[in-house]
This record gives structure tokens, sequence and C-alpha cells, in this order.
């Protein structure tokens, strides 16, 4: 076997290992422990009131007769029978001692295949080689992890960093002044939130893209810097759409002053942003409630003056709501005024 890749050494005995400790769990038994108390096993009716009872009472299995008046013990035997029929394979049988003890000798005797200066080594799961123009490559163990830790963070990003926060309230704000409950389905709103917020994003995207992971791959900029100008664009478009008493606020909470807006950090910027989003997403919320409250208020008064106040307005209302809203072809301006909020704040 070739032992020049540790890495590839630690996998295996990791893997050895979890087997060997499958293979003790599943095959493990404890000894039985015995009922101190009475327990039924069963009961056979023989009349309206007497019946024949079978319990089991510490080591011992009684046959009862049960009547209105008495109850007699007709039989006793020991429990230890009822144990042979309920599990006929005794303890200490080879598939509690052997398998174990085969799995053992397998487990040490695979070890032992390895010399032992092999074992001594350092397995590299935290190395960082430098590398020319500062260039820092790292192992892949620690490449893996921090790519799991990323992905865990990218649900975060994308509803605090993007533009997503405000499509998807204004979206489910919607959904409720139109009188709809489940439609659209939430994982239709979800997913046109997501490509209508990749279509916003793509300028920073391709931005981030050429400034930074380009020079990145090709090797002229190293980790830290890759990072660093990948975050410019995005702080940029953040603070474009941060209003500067929101931002003002997070930055008194820090306890810090900057000069300017581009100084103030990242961790400070984002709650900033998400709290304006949360904002600008309501005020649209508000005028999108306007004329369906108006069809509301126009179909109540309407069944009132009727005489019909039993009829709920939202029976004559839905409707009006969805032919109009169509007739205006309400998704094309809601989406396009969307996307034009973001780009009338970049300019």
């Amino acid at each position: 076997m070739d032992t020049k890749d540790p890495n590839l050494l630690f996998l295996f005995l990791v893997t050895v290992f979890a087997l060997v400790v499958g293979i003790f769990a599943r095959y493990w038994r404890r000894p039985p422990v015995r009922a101190t108390s009475l327990r039924l096993i069963g009961s056979l009716p023989l009349g309206q009131k007497e019946r024949l009872v079978e319990v089991v009472h510490g080591d011992q299995i009684l046959v009862l007769g049960v009547t209105a008046q008495q109850i007699s013990v007709l039989d006793r035997r020991s429990a230890s029978s009822l144990d042979k029929e309920r599990n006929p394979e005794p303890k200490g049988s080879w598939p509690s001692t052997i398998i174990p003890n085969i799995a053992l000798f397998l487990s040490l005797t695979t070890l032992g295949a390895f010399p032992l200066d092999l074992f001594a080594q350092t397995v590299p799961l935290f190395e960082a080689v430098q590398g020319r123009g500062g260039v820092t490559s790292y192992s892949v163990p620690v490449q893996t992890v921090l790519l799991l830790t990323a992905l865990s963070f990218l649900p975060a990003m994308l509803m605090l960093m993007t533009s997503f926060t405000r499509i998807l309230i204004v979206l489910s704000l919607l959904r409720q002044a139109m009188g709809l409950v489940t439609t659209p389905p939430n994982a239709v709103l979800v997913g046109l939130a997501l490509f209508v917020t990749v279509a916003v994003m793509a300028p920073v995207t391709d931005k981030i893209y050429g400034d930074a992971w380009q020079p990145y791959a090709a090797g002229r900029l190293s980790f830290q810097q890759a990072v660093d100008r990948g975050v410019e664009p995005l702080k940029a478009f953040m603070l474009r759409q941060t209003r500067a008493d929101d931002l003002n606020l997070f930055v008194k909470l820090s306890g810090k002053t900057f000069a300017k807006p581009e100084d103030v950090p990242l961790t400070t910027v984002i709650p900033a942003f998400a709290i304006s989003e949360i904002r600008t997403a309501f005020l649209i919320g508000f005028v999108i409630y306007l004329p369906f409250l108006a069809i509301d208020f126009a179909v109540a008064s309407i069944l009132t003056a009727l005489g019909m106040v039993m009829v709920s307005p939202i029976t004559f209302s839905l409707p009006l709501k969805l032919i109009v809203f169509v007739l205006a072809d309400g998704w094309s301006m809601l989406i396009g005024g969307l996307v034009e909020s973001f780009r009338m704040a970049s300019t």
C-alpha cells in the first residue's frame, strides 16, 4: 500500500474504527433482566365470569383460574421455559461472542499490516503552504471544511446581503392583499424571488467574478486579497440600498466612528441593510394594498346597500381583484417596479 499519503491512511483508519464500533453495537447483548412484579402473559375466557389467566411472578409462571368468587392457582412452572420459547438462542451463543471477537481480530490484523513508523507521522489536516506571489494553498481536508462551513452560511447571506428579502416580502404582501391564502404556494413565491434576485444581483456577481475570482484562480491574488476585492462590490450595493438613519443607528450601537460609509465594516452594514430592505418592502406593500382595499370597500358598500349583509364580501371581491390584477398586467408591473427600485438606488 502506498504510505505517502497520510490523509488516505487517516480516512482508512477512521472507516475501520467505525465498522468495528458498528459491529459491537449491533451484536452486543445485555443479560436479560428478570421481572420482579406480576406481568400478564395471556388470558382465555371460559364463560361470562370465568377465565384462565397466565402471569409471570418473579421467576415463576402461574396459571390462575379466575371466577367471580375466588382466584385459584392451577399450575406453576419456571419462567426460564418462557425465555427459551421467546429467545431460543441462549446467552453466550456465537453471534454475541464470536462475531465481535472476529471483528476485533480483523481490525487488529489490518492495523498491524502497516509499518509502525507510519503511525508516528502527523496527519497534515491543517497544512498551509506558501507559494509564489504570496498565494497560500491549503490541504484538501481544510478546503472541504471551509466549503461546508460556507454552505451553512449561504441561506443567511442570500436573505441578508441580497435583494431577496425585499422581493419575497413584497410578493407575500401581494398575496395577502388579494385575499389569497395559499395561492401562489410558498415554493412558487420563493422560487420567483430567487430568480428575480439573480437578475438584480447579476451586475454585482459579474464584478466579483471579474475582480476577485479570476485573478485568484490565475494565481495573481492571495485568498485574503480575493476576499477583500470580492466584498467591495457587494458592500457598495448594500450601502446604496441602506438608509443613512439605519446605518447611523448601527454605527452608534457599535460604539465606533467612521469618516465615511465605505469605512464601516461589513458586520455593521449587513443589519442596517436588512432593516432598510424590510422598511422599503413594507412601503411597497402599503402601495400595493391601496387598490385592493378600494375594491373591498366598493363591494362591501354595494352588498350593504342591497341588503345582502349575510354574504361575505370576499366572495365577490376576490374575482374582481383577480381580473383587475390580470388585466392591468400586474405581475409584469410589480416585478419590473421591484427591479427598477434597485437600479434607481444605484444611480
